[in-house]
């Protein structure tokens, strides 16, 4: 059981515990101590203990005052050492012994707090007024200017201000926004700060109508407040309606496109031109578009689903365990982004490895001087086809509702006893097997006839396959003493004769 003690402070009797007293005599003594012992220190002191005596009766009417009332009660005033610092209250001391001047006046560090007294908005232009010893009204001004001529830059800056910049909330707060105050001002803004409106109030209290009055301003008071708790609560309701209505579509538009994608992606494109459902088969791995697709929805997906909880928490006030939803939300969007990056990864590692397969075919001989290379007759419908883009070496097409995806080969000339001809296709793939799957899918053709030698202009990498850097090189042996011709169409292809 802690001990109390009764005790009289400015006019008004309080119970107070024993350590709370002592924390509290304390306070006090320090204070005399910092501020010295002249007519304006002694008034800054009566102030302050006017000040806590209000409080103690304002929080405790018949109760005791404990130890945490009285700690609450410094931290709004201010410490000691935020009033006046120990060292610069030793140096305004040994002043006051050779000069009356320095006494009355505090100088101490000047820092930037917002003014929460003289605020339109944050309280920004006037705490930078207050630093700069300006009038706030010159901020202002300067603000709502540029803020029309900088088209919305300033309001950024502001708002970073607003944030950056501390509140000044204590007694000690408030003097170092200014850099430096007289006792007599310390006491002054004591006064009107805490005193003023309770001493008209007083005055208030004595006419016969007041009671009367107060009734009807409670009333009026508590009916606006009311009105406008009412008026706030159907605007955050409204407005946790949209929220949620918003999130809900976005998370189902983003379920339904991973959902049916292929179909999605199908009717993206008119006239029949289904091509782009195909893309993702044809460049990534059912694992890799598993792994992408689940990344892309943690990453996408999780901030909808918290801006849906903060909809609903607005709309029904419910109490949540809002930090353990934060965190877990946190926790898998960051697992989203290492999802993201372990795909990129595994993607690139599917590039590592290549593989060559070769195809040795033996042409006919012909009773014919000279052998010919002409393009083959596959491209009859290349006038229907839509070109799409380049990729490397390679070129996307879509051709009645078909992705195409097609490379030139490099055709080699040798000459030697046998006419022949060897197609070398390669490509590249996670592992040695699936680099030459992918290779031995890749789809070069060409036909034979007599001296005649017909060959595709481009290789085509077949469906089963996966894109993997495919490329296709063909070398032709002709016979010594056999003349060769080669057609104009051909000529960009091969690399010599």
């Amino acid at each position: 059981m802690n001990k109390t003690i009764n005790i009289n402070l400015d006019g008004f009797a309080f119970k107070i515990e024993e350590e709370a007293y002592e924390r509290l005599n304390e306070y006090i003594e320090t204070l005399k101590n910092r501020l010295g012992n002249d007519e304006e220190a002694r008034e800054v002191i009566a102030d302050i203990e006017s000040r806590i005596a209000e409080l103690f009766h304002f929080k405790c009417q018949g109760c005791t005052i404990a130890l945490s009332d009285v700690e609450e009660i410094i931290h709004t005033i201010g410490e000691p050492s935020e009033i006046v610092d120990e060292e610069e209250a030793e140096t305004q001391e040994n002043a006051g012994k050779s000069t009356s001047s320095s006494s009355s006046t505090y100088v101490g560090k000047r820092s930037l707090f917002r003014d929460p007294d003289d605020r339109i908005l944050g309280g920004v232009c006037a705490g930078l007024g207050a630093y700069f010893d300006v009038d706030p009204l010159v901020f202002r001004i300067i603000a709502v200017v540029t803020t029309l001529m900088s088209v919305g830059v300033v309001p950024i800056i502001y708002i970073i201000l607003w944030i950056a910049m501390p509140k000044a909330k204590t007694l000690g707060q408030r003097i170092e926004m200014r850099g430096g105050i007289t006792f007599k001002k310390m006491g002054d803004n004591i006064k009107e700060e805490y005193e003023a409106v309770s001493s008209k109030l007083k005055e208030y209290k004595n006419k016969p109508n007041y009671k009367r009055m107060q009734q009807r301003a409670n009333k009026t008071g508590d009916a606006m407040a009311s009105g406008l708790y009412q008026l706030l609560n159907i605007f955050g309701i409204i407005l946790g309606i949209g929220i949620v209505i918003w999130s809900v579509l976005s998370i189902m538009g983003l379920v339904g496109f991973f959902a049916f994608k292929d179909t999605i992606m199908g009717l993206a494109v008119s006239d029949g031109n289904h091509f782009l459902a195909s893309v993702p088969d044809r460049f990534l791995s059912h694992m890799d578009q598993t792994l992408l697709s689940a990344a892309t929805f943690l990453v996408v997906g999780i901030p909808f689903l918290v801006i849906l909880y903060l909809g609903l928490k607005l709309i029904f006030h419910f109490k949540g365990h809002g930090k353990v939803i934060g965190m877990t939300a946190l926790i898998l969007w960051l697992a989203g982004i290492v999802l993201v990056f372990f795909t990129g990864v595994r993607i690139a590692k599917s590039f590592e490895q290549t593989g060559n397969v070769s195809e040795q075919h033996s042409l006919m001989a012909s009773s014919a001087e000279t052998i010919y290379l002409k393009p083959a007759a596959t491209e009859a419908n290349g006038n229907n086809r839509d070109y799409l883009m380049d990729m490397d070496h390679l070129e996307l097409f879509s051709a009645d509702g078909e992705l195409i995806i097609e490379g030139a080969p490099v055709i080699n000339i040798t000459h030697g006893d046998r006419f022949q001809m060897t197609i070398d296709k390669k490509a590249r793939g996670l592992n040695e097997e699936e680099a030459e799957f992918n290779a031995q899918n890749t789809v070069y053709n060409w036909s034979q006839n007599d001296s005649i030698v017909y060959l595709d202009k481009r290789f085509i990498i077949a469906e089963e396959a996966l894109v993997r850097n495919q490329k296709v090189f063909v070398t032709i042996q002709i016979p010594y003493g056999k003349q060769l011709e080669v057609s104009p169409y051909l000529d960009r292809f091969i690399n010599e004769y």
